[in-house]
């Protein structure tokens, strides 16, 4: 089956908390085939993290919703979006800065898993533009997204749609990049002597965004990938 049919036969929809179970089994499923154990380290409490994500609750202080694609009854990927509180100390604003966001305008685009079968279709492509749109309809103009230095390939789909490197550090004891767009308000960078810097190398990323530098564009390669880092425009 072609791209284009296999796309008319899925079937898109908001997932409720009815939904959990099946989440959590497909994570299970894509977390189990991982290339590198650091790619997506599994929730302290899985069952409450989909939770929080399906439970659509907009008078909450920190709440979240989730996309479910769907092929006949069988769940084939689901995207999370996070609306954090301000003061909500997983805010991942707090550590991104003024500079890239305020805590009230950020969402976090929180976890999206394909199943194998169906990846390479532009489900994470189009998921994330329906969590883009949601998360301008909500108030947030700013979305957030957390992810390991080993994952080339989620970097690489969130890269390829504008989303930029604008902070490196440990979470959690675990090294992470946080990426981040602002469709309402994008950023410019002067291009003249930009850096390609291996996407493992964590301390020449760490000293190039403390000088004001920011990873822009992934470059695909045959054992990993690439980041080319650019200076941010005021």
């Amino acid at each position: 089956m072609d791209q284009y049919s296999l796309l008319q036969q899925l079937r898109f929809r908001m997932l409720e908390l009815s939904d959990a179970q099946a989440v959590i089994e497909l994570r299970a499923q894509v977390l189990a085939q991982l290339a590198h154990p650091d790619q997506y380290v599994v929730e302290p409490d899985e069952e409450q993290f989909v939770a929080t994500h399906l439970h659509l609750q907009p008078q909450l202080d920190s709440w979240g919703a989730s996309i479910g694609v769907f092929d006949g009854c069988r769940l084939v990927a689901y995207a999370m979006l996070g609306i954090p509180s301000s003061s909500d100390p997983e805010n991942l604003a707090h550590r991104v800065g003024a500079l890239v966001t305020l805590p009230g305008a950020a969402a976090h685009l929180a976890s999206c898993m394909v199943l194998p079968n169906y990846q390479g279709r532009h489900l994470q492509r189009n998921l994330l533009h329906i969590r883009s749109a949601l998360a301008k309809a909500w108030g947030r103009d700013c979305c957030l997204a957390m992810v390991s230095l080993h994952n080339h390939s989620s970097r690489h789909n969130l890269m390829r749609e504008g989303l930029c490197v604008s902070w490196i550090g440990e979470i959690d004891g675990l090294r992470r990049q946080l990426l981040a767009c602002n469709p309402i308000q994008p950023w410019a960078f002067d291009m003249r002597g930009a850096q390609k810097v291996c996407s493992l190398d964590w301390q020449s990323q760490q000293s190039l965004l403390e000088d004001g530098w920011w990873g822009v564009s992934s470059e695909r390669e045959p054992h990993g990938s690439s980041i080319w880092f650019a200076r941010k425009l005021s």
